[in-house]
């Protein structure tokens, strides 16, 4: 039977003319509903838009240019404004130098149309030269460089190269000397780091014949292959490849090249079972993984660092919720011992540097940096002033050079430099700002979840701010996956904040914040996300920063289910929310690309318990017939294959034909752009215009905006 897609470009054009003012309610496209039901544990799920999933289908396309045309339609009249000043003032002048073996690099956007190209200099105060420009490859392309890997012998740059953001990779091989590609090429790389050792690099890829595959279903078959240069990739060595269907695993190579590191997840009936393996570099013919550490505690992790003399640096929390250094025997299996006791401080981040050990630390309220002997004993530390955050840490252990850089919610990053033998630190050239930030400020408050837990919460605003009730807000949030809520920069966020707003970021459970933090909002206690969030908003109206008229929600990617299922559980907290590449389909995520690895976040509707959870807060399927939805802007790309657009697709479906439609609900789907959005600038200041112009207009900002920009 012929399904009858009941919209057409010419009649939504005819319809949206007669829009007038901002409370007429839009024309949306009638979108076919079809008869898709699955029955999962004896209950009838609905799914009346799975053709959407169909990205590429005449269907999907006409779907898509009609929703553009209302987004386009529906621009807000800041729109223009706002992207003429990003454009104006994200014109940072910096130094952001990369620290590959004995060289520095620096990505530098030449012309805003076309991806950043590559610069190097031979020491950190010399001058900048041009090295490689991605569109050397195709100029007709949209090639950009997504990652850097020099070899050991600083001969050979390792190119890793992205066609249109998409998380497919390629990797290209850049002569130092002559200066030129070399022929070798790899294909099919994802969600992979490259580690050089001996004469080629490591890397993994997938067995696909096609990149699209992961955006029509799963893709399988995630091996780790060893390239030797000179050879064609048809040669390359596997390495190692999973046992189990349902196995997932990371590697990488110790920093002095001894041994190649395999991290194992295995997920089976319900529970992850961990375990690391080693293998001794340089490969020999009989090489076989051995196992080093096997664990299978909840919430328990470990992560090599390096070797120190016969030993090996290993990070864990399995001794100490606040993590401490232990020293492992690398020919025995679990068998280790305290180096550097727990702090009451968490411990962040490990590198080795010099003959100095490198650990970061975190507490309530400032963030810390302490550099020790390879005894563990401690020779110099430092802070970092309230508000900010380390970002990066470059450094080898055959180095006497360590650069590091932090930031704030409002300030770009700083970078820092500091010689090992002196252990002098001193800044690497000033960070010039085109905007005033002086009188903006980072408090970090608290406040009482549903359940009693006090969870952080920072605030960005301008010191002259009033607690009157009427502040807008913008609420930005992750929230999963154990990442911790730390401070970013954004130039749009500092539009927000001198236009009178306050940027509200609260560390959620879910999140990598405190021990025990992402365990407690992960898979069946999804929902103590949700209620976190909730709080948030609830404590900053009822503290006078702001109303529910003033609130805006946002988030990407996780974020997104979060703001989304937000909306949908309290959908009078907030006036407007953007939802950007959410996971919004909770039925339907782990059937495309790798989406089943993320059982151990989410959960797996082949289990009772874990769908019964997933169909409670799913955002797809919890929508209602004529509820009053805050404005909502759904964010999209074309290219992400992370988390697939239909999601977005099928939820604005929904929620236009359930919605009361008294605010908009739209779309921005941003073409030639992969998850993390695009690597050309002219397009990520168009999505970013567009999508803080909307949030200004529905939170009443539109007019202090003007004067501000």
């Amino acid at each position: 039977m012929k399904k009858v897609f009941r919209f057409s470009l010419m009649a939504l054009l005819c319809a949206n003319y007669l829009i007038l003012g901002l409370h007429s309610q839009i024309v949306y496209p009638e979108a076919y509903r079809s008869n898709d039901v699955d029955i999962i544990w004896e209950t009838p799920v609905t799914d009346p838009y799975r053709w959407l999933e169909r990205l590429n289908s005449a269907q999907t396309t006409e779907w898509v240019n009609a929703q553009e045309i209302i987004t386009k339609q529906n621009t807000p009249a800041l729109h223009r404004q706002l992207s003429r000043y990003l454009r104006a003032y994200s014109v940072i002048d910096y130094n952001p130098v990369i620290k590959e073996g004995n060289l520095y690099f620096t990505y530098v956007i030449d012309n805003i149309h076309h991806p950043p190209v590559l610069y190097y200099q031979r020491g950190l105060k010399t001058g900048m030269q041009f090295l490689f420009d991605p569109r050397s490859i195709d100029k007709s392309s949209n090639l950009s460089i997504d990652g850097i890997r020099m070899s050991g012998d600083n001969k050979i740059l390792a190119l890793i190269l992205s066609d249109k953001n998409s998380d497919w990779k390629s990797i290209r091989f850049f002569d130092m000397e002559s200066k030129k590609l070399l022929k070798d090429s790899i294909i099919y790389v994802k969600y992979s780091n490259i580690e050089w050792s001996h004469e080629g690099v490591f890397y993994v890829r997938y067995e696909v014949e096609e990149t699209n595959e992961s955006l029509e279903g799963t893709i399988s078959g995630r091996k780790l292959y060893h390239h030797r240069m000179g050879t064609s990739q048809n040669e390359d060595v596997l390495i190692f490849e999973p046992e189990y269907d349902y196995e997932h695993f990371g590697y990488d190579v110790t920093p002095r090249g001894n041994y190649l590191i395999l991290y194992h997840s295995l997920l089976k009936d319900g529970s992850i079972f961990n375990s690391i393996s080693l293998i001794d570099l340089p490969l020999m013919n009989d090489f076989e993984p051995r196992h080093f550490i096997v664990w299978n505690e909840k919430g328990i992790d470990y992560s090599v660092i390096g070797e120190i003399n016969d030993k090996l640096l290993v990070k864990s929390n399995f001794d100490s919720p606040n993590e401490a250094l232990y020293l492992f025997y690398p020919d025995s299996l679990n068998f280790g011992e305290v180096f550097i006791p727990p702090y009451l401080e968490k411990l962040d981040y490990v590198k080795l540097v010099g003959d100095k050990i490198l650990h970061t630390y975190s507490d309530d309220k400032k963030s810390y940096a302490v550099l020790s002997d390879y005894y563990g004993r401690a020779t110099s530390g430092w802070s970092i002033p309230e508000g900010y955050s380390f970002t990066r840490f470059y450094g080898e252990p055959d180095d006497n050079i360590l650069v590091y850089y932090f930031n704030s919610y409002f300030s770009p990053v700083s970078i820092y430099y500091m010689d090992l033998n002196k252990l002098k630190r001193e800044k690497l050239g000033k960070t010039k700002i085109q905007f005033d930030n002086t009188n903006l400020v980072t408090q970090k408050v608290h406040y009482t979840a549903k359940d009693g837990v006090q969870i952080p919460l920072y605030l960005t605003y301008r010191d002259d701010i009033k607690l009157n009730g009427n502040n807008p807000v913008l609420l930005d949030v992750y929230g999963g996956f154990g990442i911790p809520a730390e401070p970013f920069f954004s130039l749009a966020n500092v539009a927000f904040v001198r236009s009178g707003g306050i940027l509200a970021v609260p560390a959620l459970r879910g999140g990598g914040d405190f021990p025990g933090w992402h365990e407690q909002g992960k898979r069946l206690n999804k929902q103590t996300t949700f209620n976190d969030f909730i709080a948030a908003a609830e404590f900053l109206i009822k503290n006078y920063y702001t109303n529910p008229s003033k609130i805006a929600a946002m988030g990407a990617s996780h974020g997104g289910l979060v703001v989304a299922a937000c909306m949908i559980q309290r959908p009078n907290l907030f006036n407007v929310v953007v939802a950007e590449s959410g996971v919004l389909d909770m039925m339907r995520y782990h059937l495309f690309n790798i989406g089943y690895i993320y059982e151990g976040e989410f959960g797996n509707i082949r289990d009772s318990l874990d769908f019964l959870n997933l169909i409670s807060y799913s955002p797809l399927h919890n929508l209602r017939e004529g509820v009053n939805y805050p404005a909502t802007l759904l964010v999209a790309s074309e290219n992400d294959d992370r988390v697939p657009p239909f999601h977005s697709f099928k939820f604005l479906s929904e929620l236009q034909s359930k919605g009361s439609g008294k605010n908009p609900y739209l779309l921005y789907y941003q073409r030639g752009a992969g998850h993390s959005g695009s690597s050309i600038k002219v397009s990520e200041i168009d999505r970013e215009a567009y999508i803080y112009s909307f949030i200004f207009k529905h939170l009443g900002m539109e007019g202090m905006a003007r004067r501000n920009m």
